[in-house]
């Protein structure tokens, strides 16, 4: 049982990795008025935390989302440690933000189980790593969770609330009200499946897009063409896989999905493309190539015409089944799932808003249509239509 009432009586939080999110976790606390420790075992690095806090909340103020004299208060609130078992001793609520690596991210919460408070909550930034087992290391798994944040945290408005089966309820309501009161906005996966909403809904949007181009069907500049220009999206698939390095993320991860026995998981099964652009080394801007090539240029070109005769819903429709597997198993709620979508991915509409646009009938059409042109697709994607959006369209029924 959490011993705290509500949001209010979390006074003190403490940050785990003083990295780029870490150290952005604490600021946003710390502005909503908390006191923050902020632990990194590198004291250069909390050196560097430190200015770039001091640097984020200035342009906050320059920009008007924070008073000029909140400021200093805000970065008098955040003390630093190289200590863990300082920076936790009297926190209410520990946020963990070291290297994504389940291994190193359950050895951490041995010890902040050991060091931290009876009755503190503990919470994981992770973005899809297994929280139901970092909860298991410790003697309060009742009182650990995943919040997952968005990159910068300063500026991103979401964050995910990852519940396990050992969550106390009153514990989930407790999390949601307190993002809500650091002036976040929360949503609710209620089961620890794998990557979450938010990342799930933009698997299925880049490998649809990477089948496509591998089958050729389609040529890459059409299909970001298409999703960019007409649909409105940030980045089409390639151009945002290259920009996040989803080549060399997916193509690494693989061998994880093998061992992950969570609800929903992943089949293993890649595109042979995603293969031969790692295998040579192409993974994306950062490496100088991806899925285009950066030699000569920063972005892609892609021109605006491009995808004129590129059907949207061959992406859009693995998409909204993907996200109504999650309403269908009670992981997420229609809302949470296209709020999550267009606050963590910048999405135009969500899922379930562009079902409704198109009709289920026609999403489910589009997917039996996967299914039936790409068995390899169909194994790794699973583009056989869910119960739930079956049902909805054999009712003539709308998810709003």
């Amino acid at each position: 049982m959490t011993r705290y009432e509500t949001p209010a009586d979390i006074g003190v939080a403490a940050v785990v990795g003083a990295g780029e999110m870490g150290r952005g976790i604490a600021a946003v606390q710390a502005l909503a008025g908390r006191e923050v420790r902020l632990f990194d075992v590198d004291d250069d690095q909390l050196s560097a935390a430190m200015e770039h806090v001091e640097w984020s909340v200035g342009k906050a103020v320059e920009k008007g989302r924070v008073a000029e004299d909140e400021r200093a208060a805000a970065l008098d609130r955040i003390s630093t440690t190289d200590s863990l078992a300082d920076a936790v001793a009297e926190a209410d609520f520990v946020t963990e933000a070291v290297v994504e690596r389940q291994g190193v991210k359950e050895s951490v919460f041995r010890d902040l189980d050991a060091h931290a408070p009876e009755g503190a909550i503990l919470a994981t930034n992770t973005s899809g790593l297994n929280v139901t087992r970092l909860a298991e290391v410790t003697d309060r798994p009742e009182l650990v969770c995943g919040t997952h944040w968005f990159n910068p945290p300063m500026l991103m408005e979401l964050v995910e609330v990852i519940y396990t089966e050992h969550l106390d309820p009153a514990v989930a309501d407790l999390m949601v009200g307190y993002i809500e009161d650091i002036g976040k906005t929360p949503i609710r996966c209620r089961k620890d499946v794998p990557s979450f909403i938010v990342n799930r809904c933009f698997r299925p949007y880049g490998e649809a897009a990477a089948w496509l181009a591998y089958y050729g069907e389609a040529e890459k500049e059409e299909i970001d063409s298409a999703m960019k220009y007409r649909e409105q999206f940030p980045m089409g698939p390639f151009e945002l896989a290259d920009f996040t390095g989803g080549i060399q993320l997916r193509v690494e991860g693989e061998r994880d999905h093998l061992e992950d026995d969570r609800l929903l998981a992943y089949d293993t099964q890649v595109c042979p493309l995603l293969h031969e652009l790692y295998e040579e080394g192409h993974y994306g801007r950062k490496a100088g190539k991806g899925y285009y090539d950066y030699t000569d240029r920063d972005e892609p070109h892609v021109p605006a015409t491009a995808g004129r005769d590129f059907d949207p819903m061959l992406v859009w429709a693995p998409v909204i089944n993907e996200a109504a597997k999650m309403v269908q198993h009670d992981v997420a709620t229609v809302e949470d799932v296209d709020t999550g979508m267009e606050l963590g991915g910048n999405w135009p509409v969500g899922p379930f808003e562009k079902a409704d646009e198109v009709g289920a009938k026609a999403v489910v059409r589009y997917c039996v249509e996967w299914a039936e042109r790409h068995d390899p697709f169909n194994k790794a994607m699973e583009t056989l239509p869910c119960d739930l959006l079956v049902e909805t369209a054999k009712a003539g029924e709308r998810f709003y």
